[in-house]
């Protein structure tokens, strides 16, 4: 199927410069002009409201991410969209030729893969072959749309990159892997929907997900009615032994010894606890909570926002009103990047530091450089880790993707993780039993012979954590 392309024209009163200035501000002149982003820029992360149906104003919206490839002020920018399905997006801007304003077209790639998107978003699949008898399938459930899809794009590519190193070193007991890859739109109702075709249509026995705590509980159930082996790779607040669940991520205890004694000791002991309204947030608030008071110090306030929030001032004011010296963030995805942006704004960051819980590489990139300075967080990997193992492992990514490739962090590198630890726990096999390969993950995890970035060269290691502070072009790694 050839690549669709759907355009959308309309008249604004404006000369063009001045069209071209509403960019990020005012979608009264189409609906990309309401995107969020930290500078206009070539390379610059864009996230936006794309209309399911592009050439209808009306048409309901989705979230969508990408990068500005060309810009030309004020006439043209051109993005190159990478979530929900990759693609590109343009808008030219033009002198009407009644002299009475600008005409504004904004043009957006469809290709096959996003027909596919759509499709499964609704309920349907189109027709695909089932695997081969000499094929195993992983499915892999990620944010491609939502709130958390600032980790989409990097996730599938990830896993994608996995899969094809394994079959490049001879497959799985002899058979071929193929990942396959699904969106939970960062909904719980979505990503059970996807869950169940992957176990049904797709015939994945196993499913590696990075998803929220919001939509996990739904699906960890669901493996346990199918008989899916469910792998969940990013930070997670643990939870009872099953057979059906693996949970390989960073703990909120862990993530918490190991930045906020410091942070407290060099900043303040007044603390403010603030997040997304979902379970993982509550978990690791609850924690921070029973940590600070056994520091000495006092939880100066606690407010969660829906996700998807885009105005962050009550919570804002509320910290300056407290006077909290230690801010302790549990926002996801682009709602942390906007409670960043606006605490920065106010002049949060000359009076107290921020501990962001899930402030990962794109996260920060979306942020800008100058509001997500003196922004700390503490991972098992962020792509600065100074060694063989990782630059090795960077240099394939960049190969294979470019040099403009998203950046890499814990929450979407431990899906490539968990994609090698199922090919070299040895129990990966076309009908394998869930209970053997089940313990045969966690035999890999507690072995800490992880298998690339975070593999530490020439020996058997519990794998570290990384306290780090975000500056103008990344993180800056603290000395152990």
């Amino acid at each position: 199927m050839g690549n669709l392309v759907l355009t959308q024209q309309r008249h604004v009163p404006l000369r063009p410069g001045d069209v071209f200035a509403l960019l990020g501000r005012d979608d009264s002149a189409g609906w990309l002009f309401g995107a969020d982003y930290d500078a206009m820029r070539v390379g610059a992360l864009v996230r936006f409201d794309l209309p399911v149906n592009p050439a209808d104003p009306a048409s309901a919206t989705m979230e969508a991410t990408g990068r500005i490839s060309y810009l030309d002020p004020p006439r043209r920018i051109v993005i190159e969209q990478q979530a929900p399905w990759a693609g590109t997006v343009s808008c030219t801007m033009v002198p009407a030729k009644d002299g009475t304003g600008t005409t504004v077209r904004l043009g957006v790639e469809v290709p096959g893969d996003a027909v596919t998107w759509l499709l499964r978003q609704r309920g349907y699949d189109p027709i695909e072959e089932r695997a081969a008898a000499d094929t195993v399938r992983v499915g892999v459930l990620v944010s491609k749309s939502g709130p958390a899809s600032i980790f989409g794009a990097t996730t599938e590519k990830l896993a994608l990159m996995a899969a094809d190193e394994i079959n490049a070193d001879g497959g799985v007991n002899g058979c071929r892997l193929q990942v396959v890859v699904r969106d939970d739109a960062s909904v719980p109702d979505v990503g059970a929907e996807q869950f169940r075709r992957m176990a049904g249509v797709d015939g994945c026995r196993v499913v590696v997900t990075n998803c929220t705590s919001a939509v996990f509980p739904v699906i960890a159930k669901l493996a346990r009615r199918l008989g899916v082996l469910l792998v969940h790779t990013p930070i997670n607040e643990g939870g009872r032994y099953s057979p059906n669940v693996v949970r390989l991520g960073e703990r909120p205890s862990a993530q918490l010894r190991t930045a906020l004694p410091a942070l407290m000791r060099s900043t303040g002991r007044n603390v403010y606890l603030a997040g997304n309204d979902y379970v993982w947030p509550r978990v690791m608030n609850a924690t921070a909570r029973h940590l600070v008071e056994r520091l000495g110090g006092t939880v100066a306030g606690e407010r969660y926002k829906p996700m998807g929030t885009c105005d962050f001032s009550d919570v804002v004011d509320d910290i300056i009103t407290t006077r909290a010296e230690v801010v302790v963030s549990t926002f996801v995805g682009s709602d942390s990047a906007r409670f960043e942006r606006q605490s920065y704004a106010a002049g949060l960051r000359e009076r107290c530091r921020t501990l962001s819980m899930a402030y990962d590489e794109s996260t920060r990139e979306l942020t800008g450089g100058d509001a997500a300075r003196g922004v700390w967080a503490a991972f098992g990997y962020f792509q600065e880790v100074d060694s063989k193992t990782n630059k090795d492992f960077l240099r394939r990514y960049r190969e294979r993707f470019g040099a403009t490739a998203p950046p890499l962090s814990s929450i979407t590198e431990s899906v490539y993780e968990a994609i090698h630890m199922l090919a070299a726990s040895g129990a990966l096999t076309k009908d394998f039993v869930l209970t053997d390969l089940s313990s045969a993950l966690r035999a890999q995890r507690a072995s800490g012979l992880w298998q690339s970035a975070r593999a530490i060269e020439g020996k058997a290691a519990k794998r570290p954590l990384y306290l780090a502070e975000a500056v103008t072009d990344g993180f800056r790694i603290s000395p152990r």
